[in-house]
């Protein structure tokens, strides 16, 4: 054969470099596909569940609505209630969060002033008002055909928190979506079914406990008011509150016994009944957990948790997710601000063929795909993935977590912050609360992979 020559080799060389770049392959440096990583798992239809933080915490919310049929539970912290911006940028940042009123202070604008750009509910029937709005939204859709039945929420479990210290998300947005599901004109969930903590002491924070603590001081330590918050571009905004916890029981005298331990023993150590309702809600320190119980129920989640989970938290190309909507799969990745790698955490167990229940993690905002892109380096973009006390249970329970991600993305679609879409406006746009929204429609399209075939409906468009 002959040698080829050093002329024949450059072009060679050019013309596979020019492949690789047209179809966005990444060649040897691609993540394998989630069909790959996820080969051999045997996903339980019944027990697809979701959860998220912050504009995950909406995300997951906005899943759940448009998905009610498949997904049995979800877990919102610091969220807002569905369509709660209503398509507008300004709605977001006033009406459904605090970021205005953030960025006035710091800039140093007159605090009247900045108060005034605060528009989230602020009472019971504030808080009732929005809640009718976002049901009234979600009502349209199913009559649409965009989303699933609504009383297909009706039996669902649902955890919510919303941290006393939160200056991100206020407790009013939240309390909006508490009504989204309690109240009985609207999903009408039973009382027992739907769990509110709106009092534990601490931030806009995934709380967590010292249970497998990272070496490079990646989690925070809880600090509480008047000390400050890091600034927004460094807060990993994953904290361990144990300390706080334990610190803030002591001063309330809420320190009492487990259940198991009877009630004569509750008397002696518990505040009297006239005064417990002063006490905080400081048993969900391991909220990942919390979420996870009330969801599946603490008889099912029997194995609890392993100290440090021994899978390993695996990426996949989210590029080729999108390449099965669109001839130009890069493309659609840039419009949705989804980033080129998603993440999952697969116990042991779930290889060898035994069902398997299914959980999907959303991040918030800055803790995304490309996280290193936006804090210099200082973390890895899954950081989330590894740190949020997801695995830890999964990996003793049998449960299979889906970390997908989206990034910072500014060349197109409006994401400053890395956040889900929960606005719309110059972003995913109209349909971005519907099935057929980009970033809905490529969860969903995950789902279905692991489970090795459809059961959430793929919108064409």
């Amino acid at each position: 054969m002959a040698k080829p020559s050093i002329k024949n080799s450059r072009g060679w060389f050019l013309t596979t470099a020019a492949i690789c770049a047209l179809t966005i392959a990444r060649c040897a440096t691609a993540a394998p596909t989630l069909k790959e990583v996820g080969a051999g798992v045997n996903i339980d239809p019944a027990q697809i569940s979701v959860s998220g933080i912050s504009s995950g915490g909406f995300m997951a919310h906005q899943f759940h609505v448009a998905h009610s049929e498949n997904i049995m539970g979800v877990g919102i912290v610091a969220g807002g209630p569905y369509y709660c911006a209503g398509g507008s940028i300004l709605d977001a940042v006033t009406k459904c969060s605090e970021f205005v009123v953030l960025e006035c202070t710091k800039l140093g604008l007159d605090p009247k002033w900045c108060g005034k750009t605060d528009l989230a509910p602020k009472d019971t029937s504030a808080a009732q008002a929005v809640a009718q709005a976002s049901f009234g939204e979600a009502q349209k859709q199913e009559a649409a055909g965009t989303i699933n039945k609504l009383t297909g929420l009706r039996n669902a479990k649902v955890y919510l928190f919303s941290a006393e210290y939160d200056a991100i998300v206020p407790h009013g947005v939240m309390d909006a979506v508490f009504h989204f599901y309690a109240d009985p004109d609207k999903a009408g969930i039973e009382a027992d079914n739907v769990g509110y903590n709106r009092t534990f002491p601490a931030r806009h924070t995934m709380v967590r406990d010292g249970f497998n603590e990272p070496a490079d001081g990646a989690v925070g330590d809880c600090p509480l008011p008047p000390a400050p918050s890091p600034p927004l571009d460094k807060n990993t905004f994953i904290d361990d509150c144990e300390s706080v916890a334990k610190r803030q029981q002591a001063k309330d005298g809420c320190v009492c016994p487990p259940p198991a331990a009877g009630e004569a023993a509750r008397r002696t150590i518990c505040p009297p009944a006239d005064k417990q309702t002063a006490c905080k809600d400081l048993r969900d320190v391991d909220l990942a957990g919390a979420i996870l119980k009330r969801i599946y129920g603490e008889q099912v989640l029997k194995g609890g948790r392993v100290k440090v989970a021994e899978g390993e938290v695996k990426a996949f190309d989210q590029v080729r997710i999108f390449g099965m909507f669109s001839d130009y799969p890069f493309t659609e990745t840039q419009n949705a601000s989804m980033a080129k790698e998603g993440y999952v955490f697969i116990p042991k167990t779930c290889k060898d063929g035994r069902k398997c229940k299914l959980h999907v993690a959303f991040h918030g905002c800055l803790q995304g795909g490309g996280a290193t892109d936006h804090r210099s380096g200082q973390h890895d973009s899954n950081l989330f993935a590894k740190f949020a006390g997801y695995n830890e249970w999964a990996q003793a329970n049998d449960i299979i977590v889906l970390y997908p991600q989206v990034r910072v993305w500014n060349s197109g679609p409006l994401n400053p912050q890395g956040c889900w879409d929960w606005w719309g406006q110059l972003y995913t746009h109209d349909n971005y609360h519907t099935q057929g929204g980009k970033q809905i429609k490529a969860v969903a399209q995950m789902i279905d992979i692991l489970a090795g075939k459809q059961l959430l409906p793929i919108p064409a468009q």
